[in-house]
């Protein structure tokens, strides 16, 4: 799933492990996505589309 920042273009999340790069990051997992969902207005972050991949969908 894809997340824009359009406050902040270079933000950085530890705690989730997501570095937004242009104002854009790409998220690997629905957990990760939904804490982001989670981040007060002010940073600007808002999911633009794209699902975390399964498991399943996965590849090796």
């Amino acid at each position: 799933m894809r997340f824009t920042s359009s406050i902040y273009k270079e933000l950085v999340v530890h705690d989730l492990g997501v570095t937004f790069v242009d104002g854009e990051a790409e998220v690997p997992d629905k957990a990760t996505a939904d804490a982001l969902r989670g981040l007060p207005a002010e940073f600007g972050v808002r999911a633009v589309g794209g699902r975390p991949p399964t498991p399943a969908s996965k590849s090796n």
